[in-house]
């Protein structure tokens, strides 16, 4: 299966899509499959994404071919205005989408940031209301609070109590399942391999293409990883 990227210019009813045919190639969808327990079989799923500088918010700065978003300084990036970029919460889209597939992507972190996904309609004005990924119910996310992890949706927080932070998250996506999990990945001492734990899993209906997501805060960043050969 090839999988088509679809890069959102404009959200809501007023959306022109560009259709982008990918390289990457997914497992054909088949339902009702088991959902993956290990590092190894959601590696199956695996989804180049790339930052969309044209959904930045300015204070925003991206680096490394669209991998790395950073917030060091509060100096504005002279994006151009563009209706498709979050003009109050600083935060960023990546131009590929899930859709009737199932997708995994791992992120490096540092500092205070939110990682999650957010249908493509969901709001990016400061009018449209709160528009923070985990906000309102057109968006998911997780992130570090300090002592622990919490998972955010429709505004509402679930702690992930007796878990040690860890700066490589998963995210999982099976949209037709209504499915978005996320995990720490981390290497195992005994065996030196990678593997991961779950922290949290959303169960909800997805009626809209997703597309990855990123908060971050003040002095932090994040880094999509490139899938190891």
């Amino acid at each position: 299966m090839i999988m088509v990227s679809i890069i959102n210019v404009m959200p809501k009813s007023k959306s022109k899509l560009i259709f982008l045919i990918s390289s990457e190639k997914l497992p054909i969808y088949e339902p009702n499959i088991p959902e993956p327990t290990s590092r190894e079989e959601l590696l199956k799923y695996w989804l180049s994404i790339s930052l969309d500088e044209r959904t930045a918010n300015k204070v925003l700065w991206l680096t490394e071919g669209g991998a790395k978003v950073s917030r060091m300084t509060d100096e504005v990036c002279p994006y151009l205005d563009r209706p498709e970029r979050f003009d109050h919460s600083p935060q960023v889209l990546c131009k590929e989408s899930v859709w009737a597939s199932r997708c995994y992507w791992e992120v490096l972190y540092s500092g205070w940031v939110v990682i999650g996904a957010a249908c493509e309609g969901a709001g990016r004005k400061a009018g449209d209301g709160p528009c923070g990924l985990g906000e309102n119910e057109e968006s998911w996310g997780l992130g570090w609070a300090g002592s622990c992890y919490e998972a955010w949706h429709k505004g509402i927080n679930s702690r992930v109590a007796d878990v040690p932070q860890c700066c490589t998250i998963g995210v999982y996506v099976d949209q037709p399942a209504g499915l978005l999990c996320f995990y720490t990945v981390e290497t195992e001492e005994d065996s030196k391999k990678k593997e991961v734990k779950l922290l949290h899993r959303f169960k909800n209906p997805i009626k809209e293409k997703m597309l990855p997501g990123f908060w971050v805060g003040r002095q932090s960043s994040c880094l999509i990883l490139k899938k190891e050969e």
